[in-house]
């Protein structure tokens, strides 16, 4: 028994019942395997890192069968194939294949173009993760105990909840066993610092926003064109090429002279601000 048995038997049943609607294959599946919508959209939530539901992936895998049939049956008319397949009419059918594959079914058949395959697989996701290896194995089997239900369920409960995609939980579930730490308990304090992290990046700006606040450089746009004025970097700017900027002074050997000028003093560790004015009574004294 392969260790994703239990969904590959279910993802059969998908393909060889696509021509029906979504009620009746859930049926099927709950009939062969045992499990009903719910438990089979956390095997497919699983498999496709959060992005999928039973429903979703049934549809796309009804248009990956439709635009197969098309393009291998090139004298077959659409509208007969959208009825074949669950459409409302042509146009709907047509409107899903530019959505999924970017193009029109027309242009698809006339290219002739290969369509991949796009069935869902565990073992795409799923990386060496030992106990959760073990668990997918073994589900079909219904031989799992309470507690790989509980880490089972912990796992979905990551994905679901807490935003985790399915790498990152195999990541934290295979440290978890290297340390010795239980699964879910490391789950929860990962969740926690992802918080305090978000939480301390919202009140503790990145470097380049600290130097523009310690400049007094307003936004993005002025900080690009104090660049390219001066042509350098962001950080290679000083405080008094910004005052030399903003006052349209031509050197700092003026912009030395005014503030001598005003007695301008140092408040703070700041020079003083100077400002328009005092740069237009300066040059009207100074012509």
């Amino acid at each position: 028994m392969s260790k994703n048995k239990v969904l590959d038997n279910a993802l059969s049943i998908i393909d060889k019942n696509i021509r029906l609607n979504h009620k009746d294959i859930s049926r099927k599946i709950y009939a062969e395997t045992g499990f009903c919508d719910q438990d089979f959209n956390k095997f497919i939530s699983v498999a496709s890192s959060g992005a999928l539901t039973l429903r979703s992936y049934i549809r796309k895998r009804r248009l990956y069968f439709a635009v197969c049939d098309m393009i291998s049956n090139p004298d077959k008319a659409l509208a007969f194939i959208a009825q074949e397949y669950g459409y409302s009419d042509q146009s709907a059918f047509t409107r899903a294949v530019k959505v999924e594959y970017g193009e029109a079914p027309t242009e698809l058949r006339k290219a002739k173009k290969e369509i991949p395959d796009n069935r869902l697989s565990l073992e795409s996701y799923i990386s060496n993760s030992s106990r959760l290896d073990s668990i997918i194995e073994r589900l079909g089997a219904d031989n799992l105990s309470n507690t790989d239900w509980q880490y089972f369920e912990t796992f979905i409960h990551a994905t679901d909840e807490l935003g985790f995609d399915t790498s990152t939980c195999c990541l934290i579930s295979d440290l978890s066993e290297r340390l010795s730490i239980p699964f879910g308990h490391l789950l929860e304090q990962c969740f926690e610092m992802a918080i305090e992290n978000d939480q301390y990046d919202e009140f503790h700006p990145d470097e380049k926003t600290e130097f523009m606040m310690d400049l007094g450089i307003e936004d993005d746009e002025e900080l690009q064109e104090l660049c390219q004025h001066y042509n350098c970097k962001w950080y290679d700017l000083t405080f008094v090429q910004v005052t030399i900027y903003r006052l349209g002074i031509d050197s700092e050997e003026e912009l030395e002279r005014i503030w001598k000028y005003y007695d301008c003093k140092w408040m703070l560790g700041d020079p003083y601000p100077v400002t328009h004015q005092m740069v237009q009574d300066y040059r009207s004294k100074h012509k």
